[in-house]
């Protein structure tokens, strides 16, 4: 038996209430938009997350050379 998505049985596997699987199927068009939303939100936020992990990187300062000798340079002024 395959799965159908028409007839009164056709959001019965989301586990809803009576009435909210009659809006469903009076209206499908509430559960497309509810998904794009949730899906737009976390690609929001895997967004937000990936700039704040690139720009949070501790910059380190480049390391002295040493001289042939193996002594640091000296500092000018």
């Amino acid at each position: 038996m395959a799965i159908t998505f028409t007839g009164p049985d056709a959001f019965k596997f989301f586990g809803f209430t009576p009435q909210a699987t009659a809006v469903l199927q009076a209206t499908p068009s509430l559960l497309v938009i509810l998904l794009l939303v949730l899906l737009g939100m976390t690609a929001l936020g895997l967004v937000a997350w990936y700039i704040h992990f690139v720009t949070n990187k501790v910059y380190y300062k480049p390391k002295p050379k040493k001289d042939a000798k193996g002594a640091p340079p000296a500092k000018k002024g």
